[in-house]
């Protein structure tokens, strides 16, 4: 039976990865394939002031996937939220 949980979750968060996306890319007005280029640790917790900024946490690990002129990076969080970060919070070690 726990079997079935199991999957039924991953499908459900599957369903929100994809909404999460899409709700990204008609935001951003981002077409481009979505490729990790780094990996980076938020060092310290940020709140989003806009609704293109992504809120993180500190030690949350990002993915990053684009880089924007200025000093931000368009990362996704592990619970598959997208956003810019400004590159001073973020240590890619």
């Amino acid at each position: 039976r726990n079997i079935f949980k199991v999957k039924k979750s991953n499908v459900e968060k599957s369903k929100k990865m994809e909404k999460e996306e899409k709700l990204f890319r008609e935001t951003f007005m981002y077409d481009k394939e979505i490729k990790v280029i780094s990996t980076a640790t938020a060092q310290c917790s940020v709140p989003s002031k806009r609704r293109v900024d992504l809120a993180v946490t500190a030690g949350e690990q990002l993915d990053v996937i684009d880089v924007t002129e200025g000093n931000a990076v368009i990362c996704r969080s592990s619970g598959g939220r997208y956003g810019y970060v400004l590159v001073e919070h973020l240590n890619f070690r």
